[in-house]
């Protein structure tokens, strides 16, 4: 197999909005993996997703909403949402909050 080498600002923008920033930096019928950049005092809003999806946090902290409930984020926090259960992060912290999304299945 071949060694595919890559980086984050490489990666298709699938989000570029003030204060957020997102781009996919996997993509294959199985999976799809989104680098987020939420700056500082910013919020992704909730939503719905049509698969789970897990949050690795690379940097930073915030608050995460699941369903209704809210906790605090921090760098290496892994966070479980199911399919179709709102969520949405914002950042609370003096830095910009990034986080690893993974979606399986891809959506």
């Amino acid at each position: 197999m071949k060694l595919v080498k890559s980086s984050i600002e490489k990666g298709k923008v699938a989000l570029d909005r003030p204060g957020l920033k997102g781009r996919i930096i996997y993509d294959r019928e199985n999976a799809q993996a989104v680098v987020i950049d939420i700056a500082e005092g910013m919020e992704l809003a909730e939503h719905k997703t049509p698969v789970d999806v897990f949050i690795l946090v690379l940097a930073g902290r915030g608050i995460i909403t699941i369903g209704g409930d809210k906790h605090e984020v921090m760098k290496d926090d892994i966070i479980d949402s199911r399919k179709m259960i709102p969520h949405g992060i914002v950042n609370t912290g003096e830095e910009t909050l990034r986080v690893l999304v993974v979606k399986a299945p891809h959506p």
